[in-house]
């Protein structure tokens, strides 16, 4: 905000406040930024970011996207996840997708549906809209918002 704010005035500097006011530290990585966006322009409603569950086991983790309301939590995962040996912390690429079946049915136990997505479908508001609709969140298709009009 402070570069912001030495660079007024300068063209633009409206919209571009609406995007500082738009971006959100809690994103744990790009796919999730993109991920937003096509959410905004795709008229999703804003979800709840990095939210923790728990059962009765103790902490089943922290989801990227949650929709309260619809009891939706949605995922978006890059295949650097399962790929990278160093983002896996000693785990095979088996045992990381057999962890994500385990904690998938724990959260799926608490009555909330689950959806996934990569980054074909994250960058495209009109697929990742009518994935996160199909799962029970409301959608807003009134809402004109093209992919920059945040």
């Amino acid at each position: 905000m402070a570069a912001f704010r030495r660079a007024l005035p300068m063209r633009g500097h409206r919209r571009a406040l609406d995007v500082i006011g738009f971006a959100d530290g809690r994103a744990d990585s790009p796919l999730e930024s993109v991920s937003r966006v096509s959410m905004h322009a795709a008229g999703v409603p804003q979800p709840a970011l990095q939210l923790p569950f728990s059962d009765g086991n103790g902490l089943i983790g922290v989801v990227d996207f949650a929709w309260p309301e619809a009891r939706v939590i949605g995922e978006a995962d890059g295949d650097v996840k399962y790929l990278d040996s160093a983002m896996r912390a000693g785990r095979s690429a088996d045992r990381v997708v057999l962890d994500e079946k385990v904690r998938e049915d724990r959260l799926r136990a608490l009555g909330w549906r689950v959806v996934r997505w990569r980054w074909a479908i994250a960058s495209d508001p009109g697929r990742l809209g009518a994935v996160l609709e199909e799962a029970g969140v409301p959608r807003d298709r009134t809402a004109s918002r093209t992919v920059c009009s945040v």
